[in-house]
């Protein structure tokens, strides 16, 4: 993979498909990633804290950026710096994403529905909401001639090690959510109403649309031949 001038990792370029790396909190990175509209512009999710215009810039050649997404109620605050960038660019999160923003944000603005996003995707592209979502929890996927790049939101994180924060760390050790690839169990806590049940919805997904490449929401993304049967071994082994 190639990275931009600015620091965006090309993952496809002909499907749109690029990712970006921001500090989230001082302990732990998030990722955005963008997709294809059928427009030919882009959306861009999870949009990254504090972008500069040289960063926003460097999607001017896979397209114009039309639509922001929130992927859950707690990536929501890059939205505002995005409205100033593109101006008019729609919005939009899941129903229990927007209402939790709402209440947290006074400059993230109002925000579409996330199914009036869907007649605006080009073909292969998919935003999920969990089901028995807390906060609107929302993957997606992208298929392409390589296989299928998915953005796993906080239902996956690949950390290289714990966080160094005391407190951060231990509860990152003991939900088993760090280090390495895992799933997200500490933020499933307030993701999720019916773990079990989000997750075999995740697992149903999985095995219809094999990932080659995990973006996940927070930590490196993962590719190869092993990551479809190493995501359904975790998620199978977690609603067992």
């Amino acid at each position: 993979m190639q990275t931009t001038e600015h620091g965006w990792t090309i993952i496809d370029a002909a499907a749109g498909v690029l990712s970006y790396a921001y500090e989230f909190t001082t302990d732990v990175s998030a990722n955005t990633v963008t997709a294809r509209l059928a427009s030919g512009g882009l959306l861009v999710l999870s949009p990254p804290i504090d972008a500069s215009r040289a960063v926003a810039d460097d999607l001017a050649a896979y397209g114009p950026v039309e639509a922001i997404v929130s992927n859950n109620g707690f990536h929501h605050l890059g939205i505002a710096r995005w409205r100033e960038l593109f101006p008019q660019a729609r919005c939009f999160a899941a129903p229990g994403a927007a209402a939790r923003i709402a209440r947290k944000s006074k400059n993230a603005g109002d925000l579409e529905p996330l199914h009036a996003l869907t007649p605006l995707l080009a073909d292969g592209v998919a935003l999920l909401e969990a089901p028995d979502s807390k906060c609107g929890e929302t993957w997606a996927r992208v298929e392409t001639d390589d296989g299928c790049i998915w953005y796993g939101s906080d239902i996956f994180a690949n950390l290289e090690q714990l966080p160094p924060n005391f407190v951060v760390r231990l509860l990152f050790k003991w939900t088993k959510s760090a280090p390495g690839y895992r799933l997200f169990n500490f933020a499933q806590k307030f993701t999720f109403k019916d773990r079990n049940g989000a997750l075999r919805a995740v697992l149903e997904d999985v095995r219809a649309h094999p990932p080659t490449v995990m973006v996940p929401a927070h930590g490196a993304i993962l590719s190869g031949d092993s990551l479809a049967a190493k995501t359904e071994a975790m998620l199978v082994a977690a609603t067992s």
